[in-house]
């Protein structure tokens, strides 16, 4: 306010006292409306300063760091990924597997060093019944794709028990940057810059629970495979005795009455 009514008095004083120029004697040179838009450009100039003035005091205090130690106010621990163990391996066929679990690998020798083999049909499977044939086809292909998903989701879990501690402490280092008192590190860009960390590792971490998911549904298809099989198997069973029972019966009931009439005791 007080600039304002000084560059008013500016004006008035400018407006009211003529210019004199040595341009010959008793000569004056006024022109007012340089001096109004001189007057204008001087409150523009002022309007402006005092813009800045407010733009600077905002971006300071959005600037300040937060009064109090975020490090130890916020921190929050965390519990670690703990390796699988086996209390004990008597036949020593259980350690390649819980390795595979641990630190990754070979998920497909891990998975068979500690399961019953899956033996091949020989060339006698031509000479049982078609639909004896296609039952047996059935549960072994059942058998295959349990064996297809647990080794896939064998392979998951080594893969993410071996990045556990590297993902603990990129998220570590993410929240050291998060908490620090640096104004460096908390900078536009820098704040911008951890959060598109964090966004990233969440990313990465629905990644890795949509891929548990997944290998779950695998685990459910395959048990419901199996349920299906075994339903069928029965259901085909029921229809060909409802369907064949009574000529099967017939033929071997069928000459009882002539035996009983021809039946004579020794």
């Amino acid at each position: 306010m007080k600039k304002r009514i000084a560059v008013t008095s500016l004006a008035i004083l400018l407006l009211a006292v003529p210019l004199q120029a040595v341009l010959g004697i008793g000569d004056v040179v006024f022109d007012p409306t340089s001096y109004a838009n001189a007057v204008l450009m001087f409150e523009q100039l002022v309007k402006s300063y005092d813009q800045l003035q407010t733009q600077f005091n905002l971006q300071s205090f959005l600037s300040q760091v937060v009064p109090v130690d975020m490090g130890s106010r916020y921190r929050t621990p965390a519990a670690g990924l703990q390796p699988l163990g086996a209390p004990s391996d008597q036949f020593g066929n259980l350690g390649p597997w819980v390795q595979q679990l641990n630190q990754g690998g070979s998920a497909g020798s891990a998975y068979n060093s500690a399961t019953i083999p899956l033996q091949v049909y020989g060339p006698n499977l031509a000479q049982w019944p078609s639909e004896e044939q296609q039952k047996l086809a059935s549960q072994y292909a059942s058998l295959e794709f349990a064996d297809s998903a647990n080794i896939d989701t064998m392979q998951t879990i080594g893969q993410l028990r071996a990045n556990a501690n590297a993902a603990d402490q990129a998220i570590a280092a993410l929240e050291a940057d998060s908490l620090s008192s640096d104004p460096a590190m908390n900078t536009e860009v820098g704040v911008l810059n951890k959060i598109n960390a964090a966004t990233i590792a969440q990313l990465r971490s629905s990644r890795d629970t949509a891929r548990l998911l997944l290998q779950t549904l695998e685990q459910q298809l395959a048990e419901s495979k199996r349920r299906r099989d075994t339903e069928a198997a029965e259901m085909n069973a029921q229809i060909g005795r409802m369907e064949q029972g009574t000529a099967v019966k017939a033929q071997y009931t069928s000459t009882i009455t002539d035996t009983l009439h021809s039946f004579r005791w020794q």
